[in-house]
């Protein structure tokens, strides 16, 4: 198909003339041939285009994300795996129903046996996760065998049970309150959801740093139930 742009070598066109004889080609062409040929030569463009759209979704996502705050981050150690989801329906009742507000419960600790003979005790990748949930203040309450809360207790670092659930609860729960832990081996709630592995006694702690005490208090009165 000849067209009045063709008297004339592509190099020496406008911009203008350019983009007019591109148009004609284009309709001069038809089905594959027209996509193979825009694919082709408009592949730069094409690309650029989908670079914004996935910069502007990632940004738009990496915003939506920094709205989100853990309410509560709660660590069980030794949970079996096949550990329920107890948080879905803590969260449940107590009604919050904001979708940057994050219950989150972390089941990925265990003690392990470095030796037959000898106690389990924490790995040190095991040791360096808590620590740097500690460090950073993101762990807000744990439940845990004795040599775990046996590192923070005395340090000045939990609720005293008291203050974080009043003198009421202490006495009601006197038997299975200590004056920083809360003894949780026999909780019925916590076999229910699969959350407790063995007999050994298991300390619930919550640390002082926790942006949100009346979660964690609504928590643990959850457990109590």
């Amino acid at each position: 198909m000849d067209t009045k742009f063709q008297k004339k070598h592509e190099s020496d066109m406008t911009a203008k003339e350019k983009r007019e004889l591109e148009r004609e080609k284009l309709a001069s062409m038809h089905g594959k041939e027209k996509i193979e040929y825009i694919l082709s030569y408009y592949k730069f463009h094409i690309g650029v285009v989908i670079l914004l759209i996935l910069l502007a979704v990632g940004v738009t996502q990496w915003i939506d994300d920094f709205k989100d705050e853990n309410y509560i981050y709660a660590t069980v150690i030794n949970a079996p795996k096949e550990s329920k989801d107890i948080m879905k329906d803590f969260r449940k009742s107590i009604g919050d129903e904001e979708e940057h507000h994050k219950y989150v419960l972390d089941t990925d600790v265990f003690l392990t046996r470095q030796k037959p003979d000898q106690e389990p005790s924490l790995d040190y990748t095991a040791q360096m996760k808590l620590s740097t949930q500690v460090g950073s203040a993101s762990l807000d309450l744990m439940i845990c065998p004795k040599t775990v809360y046996d590192m923070y207790t005395g340090e000045d670092m939990l609720y005293n049970i008291s203050d974080l659930m009043g003198e009421d609860f202490v006495e009601e729960h006197k038997d299975i309150c200590t004056s920083d832990a809360i003894m949780v081996q026999d909780n019925e709630v916590l076999n229910q959801y699969n959350l407790l592995l063995g007999n050994e006694d298991m300390y619930l702690i919550v640390f002082q740093y926790s942006e949100h005490p009346e979660i964690d208090k609504e928590f643990v009165e959850f457990l109590m139930k």
